[in-house]
């Protein structure tokens, strides 16, 4: 990982706002700059420099991972290192996370080291939307986890077979190979729940002739994946699948299209546009992709509303959707990036309908 280079890019963006520091406090952000992965602790950049406080619990950690800053282990409040450091002296207007600090730190931070405290937003966030060749190789790795675990649960899933235990199973097996905890909350959604989006696994049990969406994911190494697959319990119907069809050929659709310094927006509108087409446009409720990394949900956001181009670097999903309200819903999702031009997935379970 290139921690210079990453701070380096926080300390030109100090500079062009005039400040004399920024004081980090989101954990992922710290973690992405400097290598620690410890649950509490502050990092200070200046123009010039920086470092890390935080207490004696990490001391094997800082001297093993940390790089690129200094640190200083203390066993006072970290503001009041912060505000008593050599670091510190004759800094007069800080920058803070805004996104990370509530109400009541700030006026702590702000009492305590006595300075003028401007906020900041996304300065670090948007260094995260490309991501370096390691990165990507890690992000890989998880999505590998994640389909392995996917491939061996399969079996598990029968007719009376409880949602939640679905995930759980899922859940250890990305244990099992490597994996340190899910991403986010699994989603096993079956029969009608699964025209709800964010149908996070119940104690409904499986039952036949019914749609089962998983959309799962794992950290490895820090960094998230995201997958979603739509099986068959049974023997779908014509009805079943149109809808099938419609959500895998707008998929397909954008996966072939999407290109470098393509507007966020258009490859929005490659799936928007084929599943109108189709006559489901209405039930397509949500956008067509987000970024992943340290996050499972991270910018750049893949929709109808977004500005911006897609860069070398950046991870994001496809992920079209239909949900019929008291039927069902089908959600087909990828993981994609370009790297040196050329567009690799992540994510390569089988896309196709299973039927289980």
């Amino acid at each position: 990982m290139d921690f210079e280079r990453r701070i380096k890019a926080v300390q030109k963006k100090i500079r062009e706002l005039k400040l004399d520091g920024l004081i980090i406090t989101n954990r992922k952000n710290i973690y992405y700059l400097c290598n620690f992965t410890g649950d509490s602790g502050i990092m200070f950049i200046s123009r010039n420099g920086s470092f890390l406080i935080t207490d004696y619990r990490f001391e094997g950690e800082i001297v093993e991972k940390i790089k690129n800053s200094e640190w200083i282990l203390t066993r006072k409040g970290y503001v009041e290192e912060l505000a008593q450091s050599k670091f510190f002296k004759n800094k007069k207007i800080i920058g803070f996370e805004a996104g990370s600090m509530s109400y009541s730190h700030f006026l702590y931070f702000k009492k305590t080291l006595k300075r003028s405290l401007k906020p900041v937003e996304n300065i670090v966030e948007d260094l995260r939307t490309t991501k370096e060749k390691e990165e990507i190789e890690i992000m890989k790795k998880a999505a590998k986890i994640a389909d392995m675990a996917l491939s061996e649960t399969i079996d598990f899933i029968k007719v009376g077979v409880m949602e939640k235990d679905i995930a759980n199973e899922l859940e250890y097996r990305m244990r099992k190979y490597g994996g340190e905890g899910a991403s986010f909350e699994t989603i096993v959604a079956s029969g009608k729940r699964s025209a709800i989006p964010h149908g996070t696994a119940s104690s409904k049990k499986i039952k036949n002739n019914e749609f089962l969406i998983i959309d799962f994911g794992t950290y490895y190494k820090g960094y998230a994946s995201d997958c979603t697959r739509t099986f068959f319990v049974g023997k779908p119907k014509s009805k079943d699948k149109e809808i099938f069809d419609v959500v895998f050929n707008a998929q397909k659709l954008v996966r072939e299209k999407i290109t470098l310094k393509m507007n966020f927006k258009d490859i929005d509108n490659i799936a928007r546009e084929y599943i109108t087409s189709r006559g489901y446009g209405e039930r397509f409720t949500h956008s067509l992709g987000h970024g992943v990394g340290l996050f499972v949900h991270e910018p750049p956001t893949l929709s109808p509303k977004s500005n911006g181009y897609l860069k070398e670097g950046m991870v994001v999903t496809i992920e079209p959707g239909v949900y019929i309200k008291d039927y069902g819903g089908v959600r087909i999702e990828d993981m994609v990036v370009f790297l040196d031009g050329k567009k690799i997935f992540l994510t390569s379970f089988p896309r196709e309908l299973q039927t289980l």
